[in-house]
Order: C-alpha cells, then sequence, then structure tokens
C-alpha cells in the first residue's frame, strides 16, 4: 500500500495503520454533575447563551457520509458512502459517533469522541477504527463559538517517522457537517486530500 493509499485509508476510515497505539488521557468525571461542566472547571463564555458541549450535543442523531477525494490524483477516486450514528454521552459532556464504511471492498467499523475541555478551552476528539488498535488523538481550537474546529494530531509509522494532520470540522446547518483532512508538508503548508459530508437522515 503506497503513501496516498494509506492517506485514503485514514481519512475514509477514521485513522490510519500507522498511528500511535497508546490510548489518550482520560478524565475523571464524576458519576452526577451538571452537563456542561467538568469538575474544577469553570464553564467557558457562552456564545448566545450556548456552551460549547450544548452545540456539539445537537449533532446527535442519524447520517450518512460521504467521502470524496480533492487531492490529485486521488481526486479521480469514486466517492465512498457510508452511516454514521451520533450520540451524547456522560452527561452531555461528550458526543460519540459510531460509523460503518466501505473501504477497498471491506466493511470497517469505527469510534470517535468529540467533546470541550473548559480548562484548555480547547476541542478534543479521539478517533479509532477496526484495521488498527491505535487512537489518534486531536486538539482543535475555533473563533466562532464551535460552527468551525480547526483540530491537529500526530501520526506515527512503524520506522519513529511521525507526520501532522489537520482536520477541520465544519457546521454547514443544522442537518449538515463537513470533516476535511489535511496532511502537513516539510513546507509547513497544508494540502487537503479528503472531504467528508454528513447528511442527517430525516
Amino acid at each position: 500500500m503506497n503513501r496516498k493509499t494509506c492517506s485514503w485509508v485514514l481519512a475514509a476510515t477514521i485513522a490510519s495503520a500507522c498511528l500511535p497505539a497508546d490510548a489518550s488521557r482520560a478524565q475523571a468525571q464524576p458519576a452526577k454533575a451538571e452537563p456542561a461542566t467538568h469538575p474544577g472547571q469553570a464553564a467557558p463564555p457562552a456564545t448566545k447563551g450556548e456552551t460549547p458541549q450544548q452545540f456539539l450535543a445537537k449533532r446527535a442523531g442519524e447520517y450518512t457520509r460521504t467521502i470524496r477525494f480533492v487531492g490529485a490524483p486521488d481526486s479521480e477516486r469514486p466517492p465512498s458512502t457510508g452511516t454514521s450514528k451520533i450520540t451524547v454521552i456522560l452527561d452531555g459532556r461528550f458526543i460519540e459517533e459510531q460509523n460503518e464504511d466501505v473501504v477497498f471492498g471491506r466493511p470497517v467499523s469505527g469510534t470517535r469522541i468529540y467533546g470541550y475541555n473548559n480548562a484548555t478551552k480547547q476541542y478534543e476528539a479521539v478517533w479509532m477504527y477496526t484495521m488498527s488498535p491505535a487512537i489518534l488523538n486531536l486538539t482543535g481550537t475555533s473563533t466562532d463559538g464551535g460552527k468551525v474546529v480547526d483540530y491537529t494530531g500526530v501520526t506515527y509509522t512503524g520506522n519513529g517517522g511521525k507526520s501532522t494532520l489537520r482536520a477541520r470540522m465544519r457546521q454547514v446547518d443544522n442537518d449538515q457537517f463537513v470533516i476535511t483532512l489535511y496532511t502537513v508538508g516539510a513546507d509547513g503548508k497544508d494540502s487537503a486530500f479528503q472531504e467528508t459530508t454528513y447528511q442527517r437522515k430525516k
């Protein structure tokens, strides 16, 4: 499998087989708490009366996923499709996505968890899927209350190499959002290679 193909697998199915195997640090959660706050953390200023966690929670539902390639030569590949179910978990602190796709003719399942850390004032995400035992950790920022979040993570190869991966999550409207993935070259410039559109099922 060449590097371009490995990048496509990463985009279409959550993370490439080259991702780090160590798990992300888990934040301890109490049995009962207010939905928008973490222990010992003050809630961030609300955007129009809404916390980042409440904004994320509005994505709950079932979606179709359409995966397209936006970088040559992979842009000539036909789109891939799948489904996604997003639920609110842990008293409203996080959302969890379970998705199912077909990649290179084989079914692939994935899990993604998204949240907002009030202490660091950053969005956080972890992506996992059935083709790898690794976990991809992402942190992100937003300047518009979460409508557009720019995430950054690091992927690792088996020979000790690593590369930066960026993911932009853009809320189009209440029923659609788009995730665009970018690799970062040696020159520090982002290069988009894949775009996934989530459309809420009616």
